[in-house]
């Protein structure tokens, strides 16, 4: 499971939602869903109002809609407790892939602008990373490993990677050179050379992958843009235009955001014949390397 965590801007926020959303609010904190399928996303919300503004003004935010007041502000700087439907392409693609949802408690619109968090697994973040970025780049984009086990700290590594990682510490595996050698590590704790040396391989990458695993920047391939496109249009169909102006907002972004690209290429001279080449042989090695495996994976099956 991973969490990513985008941030824009309040300057920029109106490049990723439509209408003034700074301008209805002062800040929103995300509470909790109510309801969540695609095309139907109801959250609860708490709300700060900018001053002159109330709820009746949330109709002029394009991509929200309010349901119910759940609690009006008892005291000055209380807010107001809402149930709203959310209808943005972002979000609406979020319920329909597998697994990912928004953290509640850590979305929210504050003075300093939009913190977008949500989990999942890595696939299915990278789409929506990649999609997010098409609508509107984020200022700053974060990721880490998120575990879910009992007495267990969220982490990259599990309570055992981490007591068998700081053996290996105090002992001199990490030390430029080392002090002790996988064999002498298994020795001492008495297990297996092999055993340790997967140990140590699958702790090495959780802490490289955690590190260095990149969200900010995911490349998303034209077919599947075009899939992503397609079901924003069937959500639109199917709310009869209701939110056209919000889908024309995010439509117009992504088109913006592929000129970009595309000038970009021609401004760099980038063969795209060339490009094209390229993208086909490196899709027939992984066709190849696949085959490879599956033939390997079979013969072993036969040699049994």
């Amino acid at each position: 499971m991973r969490e990513v965590t985008f941030f824009w801007k309040r300057a920029n926020v109106g490049h990723f939602v439509s209408g003034p959303l700074t301008e209805v609010f002062q800040s929103i904190h995300f509470i909790s869903y109510a309801r969540r399928v695609p095309k139907d996303i109801r959250c609860i919300i708490k709300g700060h109002f900018q001053t002159g503004m109330g709820p009746d003004d949330i109709k002029r935010v394009g991509f929200l809609e309010l349901l119910e007041i759940l609690m009006e502000p008892e005291h000055d700087g209380d807010g107001t407790i809402m149930l709203v439907r959310v209808n943005h392409p972002a979000s609406n693609l979020s319920a329909r892939t597998n697994g990912t949802s928004a953290v509640p408690g850590a979305c929210y619109l504050d003075g300093e602008g939009i913190t977008y968090t949500i989990q999942g697994p890595p696939l299915s973040l990278r789409l929506l990373s990649g999609f997010l970025r098409m609508i509107a780049k984020p200022d700053r984009t974060s990721a880490r490993s998120v575990k879910y086990t009992i007495n267990e700290e969220n982490g990259a590594l599990s309570v055992k990677q981490v007591k068998l990682a700081k053996f290996a510490y105090d002992r001199g595996y990490f030390d430029t050179p080392k002090r002790i050698r996988i064999a002498e590590l298994a020795q001492e704790l008495g297990l297996a050379r092999a055993t340790i040396s997967e140990h140590m391989a699958r702790i090495e990458s959780a802490i490289m992958d955690d590190m260095f695993s990149s969200f900010s920047d995911v490349y998303i391939p034209p077919e599947t843009l075009r899939e992503l496109l397609e079901v924003a249009i069937d959500d639109l169909d199917e709310e009869k235009t209701k939110n056209l102006d919000a889908f024309h907002f995010v439509m117009k972004q992504i088109r913006a955001s592929l000129q970009d690209e595309v000038d970009l290429m021609t401004e760099e001279n980038i063969d795209m014949e060339k490009y094209m080449e390229e993208s086909m042989r490196a899709h027939k090695e992984n066709i190849s390397f696949i085959d490879d495996q599956i033939g390997s994976k079979n013969s072993g099956i036969n040699q049994l």
